[in-house]
């Protein structure tokens, strides 16, 4: 029987890079099956399509070669697909993290987790998409198998506690829980000194490579072992550390004063919700958490004529009591300063010490600068859209390793020819946008933002297999995050795989309290092309003046449901919308708008615009 080891030492036995890069994505996901074409847009991108296919058939060909040797037997490839068959279908993490609960940090399965690190560490460079497979596949690993290393560190065997702290420490030297235990340990052995040594490299680690101190409980216990090397005061084997506070970052449910404001408000919160998420001392809950956190933290944006104020309340739900609360004046200036000052201030509310971290912040002018632009993103307005462009191209001038920025600015050319009816998404705004999608993934291989809008780019740019993978990234980085599901859910629907954007629309319509007005547009268009109209009109009717493609999939819709007269009504009030934000060349007729508004999508099956298009003129017929 294959085992997880026999996988990994073939992929090692490659000769060529590209041929273990194959394999290794196909073993570490056993039983799912990906075209061919995925494959190659994945490894080969950038390359020729034809060089890239022979390329893809000569890598398959040596693995091919290399099995007969009955190392390994169980590459398939049916109908233009490929996969790496397995009893056990679990992705490898998960067995790998099995394995070890099962043997302990001592036996043979902590090898195999650091074969399959290596592996992913010597395969970056081969192409920039699947160096952003690697980096998630390598942060999953470590997440799965740290669980495991603290449950053993957790128990009573301390012989198996100081290995698993000692396991934690080789893959991540930055643990502080497993520095903490192996300082104690070393203390309570008599060898303080050692102790110290350790806290030393953590501090050099931190310093180097996140710009940060230690925690401060991390120098108390340094601080109890140069006070009494001899541990004659202290407890020095401590007992476990204090279960981490859960936190909820929230917009107040009042009502804001414009658009703007409310889309201000939008970006204030999740803003403030990454930052705290820096933290080890509290956990944030997502955003569809089942269970309640022990605190709320509500912010509220109040305008007083031209000036805006913050309000944020630190509350008890349980209790219904507010136990601290903050006014910040001009949130959307110098944001940088008065929200670090406001974190400062959260956690000594908590009565955690956090103000001895070190951050690396964007220049104030420009972090203020990208707050604004997404604020005016926010409003789905033609004016705001326009200016938001004009800042995120200062901010990536100014700061080009920013990725936020490029992810921004990628989002924003993918669906400017949306907000400007008439017009189609050109070529030049394609290649610019895709340009500085990838700058984004680059950046940050880790931002569920940054891999969604790449995979809108893939699919403007007709790339449609490379458009799933980065829609499935964007969502095994956050799964529970509704922009990326309702994104996901239609892009998944314009790339004609109906069935995942089935799957994506009941998770998303599962979430109901997080959802953002638009969230119903892109549902309801994902509904239609899903083939369930009376959803989609449903969407649509709540969902009137929200996006400029609305009234399209409305009238479709209703034609399709055999409701002709209402269908007629709703293209008329639809092509009356146009006209007053039309920006094309001729008149805004019923046809010209059906033109318009059909080229905007980027659907992979051209018989379903066909079909979207001649449901359209059928209802412009019955005048």
């Amino acid at each position: 029987m294959e085992t997880v080891q026999s996988r990994l030492s073939f992929v090692r036995s490659l000769r060529l890079r590209k041929s273990q890069a194959v394999l290794l994505y196909l073993v570490a996901t056993p039983g799912r099956f990906y075209r061919n074409e995925m494959i190659t847009q994945l490894l080969w991108d950038g390359s020729d399509e034809v060089k890239a296919g022979n390329s893809f058939r000569q890598a398959v060909r040596q693995i091919r070669v290399a099995s007969e040797t009955g190392q390994l037997s169980a590459l398939v490839t049916r109908n233009g697909t490929i996969g790496f068959e397995a009893s056990d279908r679990r992705p490898i993490e998960d067995v790998l993290a099995a394995q070890l609960r099962m043997q302990g940090a001592q036996g043979p399965a902590m090898q195999d987790i650091r074969t399959y690190l290596h592996l992913l560490d010597v395969l970056l460079g081969v192409s920039t998409p699947f160096d952003s497979w690697l980096t998630y596949a390598r942060t999953q690993t470590l997440a799965k198998t740290q669980a495991v290393l603290d449950a053993a560190m957790a128990g009573t065997d301390m012989a198996v506690a100081r290995r698993a702290a000692e396991c934690t420490i080789e893959l991540e030297p930055h643990n502080e829980t497993a520095v903490r235990f192996i300082m104690r340990d070393l203390w309570q052995s008599g060898a303080a000194t050692r102790a110290i040594a350790i806290y030393n490299d953590l501090y050099a680690h931190l310093d180097t490579f996140f710009d940060q101190e230690p925690e401060a409980e991390t120098v108390d216990l340094l601080a109890a072992i140069t006070l009494d090397p001899e541990g004659q005061r202290s407890n020095m084997r401590g007992g476990p550390e204090k279960p981490r506070i859960t936190l909820e970052v929230v917009a107040a449910d009042k009502p804001t004063n414009t658009d703007h404001d409310a889309s201000l408000q939008a970006v204030l919160v999740s803003d403030l919700r990454m930052r705290l998420g820096r933290f080890r001392e509290w956990e944030i809950q997502p955003d569809a958490a089942r269970d309640p956190a022990f605190l709320s933290i509500r912010c509220y944006l109040h305008s007083v004529g031209d000036a805006r104020y913050l309000s944020v309340d630190v509350e008890r739900p349980d209790l219904g009591t507010v136990i601290w609360s903050e006014m910040i004046d001009a949130p959307n200036t110098d944001w940088t300063r008065k929200v670090r000052g406001l974190v400062v201030n959260i956690a000594n509310a908590l009565s955690v010490v956090v103000s001895h971290r070190k951050h690396h912040d964007t220049n104030a002018v420009i972090y203020d600068k990208w707050l604004e632009s997404q604020t005016l993103i926010g409003t789905w307005k033609r004016q705001d859209e326009e200016q938001a462009i004009r800042l995120l191209h200062e901010v990536t001038g100014a700061a080009p390793d920013f990725g936020p920025a490029h992810a921004e600015l990628a989002g924003v050319l993918n669906v400017r020819h949306i907000l400007r009816p008439g017009t189609r998404h050109t070529e030049e705004a394609q290649v610019l946008a895709l340009n500085h999608a990838l700058d984004a993934v680059a950046s940050d291989p880790m931002d569920t933002r940054a891999h969604r809008v790449l995979a809108w780019c893939y699919c403007h740019a007709g790339k449609f297999d490379m458009a799933e993978f980065h829609f499935e990234q964007s969502l095994l980085l956050n799964p529970q995050n509704p922009m990326s599901l309702a994104s996901a859910a239609l892009g998944f629907a314009f790339s004609a795989n109906t069935a995942r954007a089935q799957e994506l629309i009941d998770d998303v319509e599962g979430l109901p309290l997080t959802m953002e007005p638009f969230h119903l547009i892109y549902l309801a268009a994902s509904n239609y092309l899903c083939g369930n109209d009376q959803i989609a009109v449903d969407q649509c009717a709540q969902g009137v003046g929200l996006m400029s493609t609305v009234g399209g999939w409305h009238a479709a819709a209703l034609m399709r449901i055999g409701r002709p007269d209402d269908a007629r009504a709703r293209l008329h009030s639809y092509v009356a919308e146009i006209a007053d934000q039309w920006c094309g060349t001729g008149p805004a007729d019923p046809q010209a708008v059906i033109t318009w508004f059909v080229s905007c999508f980027p659907l992979r099956d051209k018989t379903v615009r066909e079909d979207l298009r001649a449901t359209l003129m059928s209802v412009a017929a019955l005048d």
